[in-house]
């Protein structure tokens, strides 16, 4: 797998993370030199070249996006087991709610940051990430998470149980002003009419002041 080759570099799990940030970076302006979200097609391989990437001294910053998944806490000991594998001290036992930033005092180890998706505390993936955005009171998402849970109850769903939240937020876009935006989009996508935006991005503030502090 090929990895770029820049000072600071951000690993995520798969497209829709890659494509969620960069859209969040371009609605906030937010520019990091000698930056690159590198997409790295699943958890599994996320998983194993982070620590020979951590070892390589290649980069100056890394940081780490991973979803929770259904076991927030057992995603948390395995990427904690690899950090303190790879030398870093004080690693927390639990994820703080603003993201992990770990710096090594000899500087042998690069700067490094992880985020759980979607919080650091609940289980979820990056669309509870993009849920955490809807706006309070929006009408639509009560409707689509009945809906969603009437085909379990049924027993209709032909997604897994565990791809709840995918299909939650792909029935909300479904619903909007132009259908079947991607996840990526829907952070930059605005109503025709009215021009206001669709995901309310202050709800975000936590991960981009955790994402300016590691890359600034």
């Amino acid at each position: 797998m090929m990895i770029e080759q820049v000072p600071k570099i951000l690993l995520v799990e798969g497209i829709d993370d890659k494509k969620v940030i960069e859209k969040l970076f371009q609605r906030r302006k937010i520019v990091f030199e000698d930056f690159a979200v590198h997409n790295c097609e699943g958890l599994e391989k996320l998983l194993k070249i982070l620590p020979t990437q951590i070892m390589a001294g290649s980069y100056d910053v890394m940081g780490v996006i991973a979803d929770a998944d259904e076991d927030a806490d057992q995603r948390w000991r395995t990427l904690r087991n690899i950090l303190t594998g790879a030398g870093y001290e004080n690693v927390p036992g639990v994820p703080d709610a603003g993201g992990v930033i770990l710096e090594d005092p000899d500087e042998e180890l690069p700067k490094i940051g992880v985020w759980l998706m979607p919080d650091n505390r609940i289980d979820g993936a990056v669309e509870d990430f993009i849920r955490l955005l809807i706006p309070e009171g929006d009408a639509l998402l009560p409707i689509a998470e009945k809906k969603v849970e009437n085909l379990i109850a049924g027993k209709l769903n032909r997604f897994s149980v565990s791809h709840r939240s995918k299909a939650l937020i792909h029935t909300w876009l479904a619903w909007q002003e132009r259908p079947g935006k991607q996840l990526g989009s829907a952070i930059t996508y605005r109503f025709v009419r009215t021009q206001a935006y669709l995901l309310d991005d202050g709800r975000a503030g936590c991960f981009v002041r955790w994402l300016k502090e590691l890359f600034r």
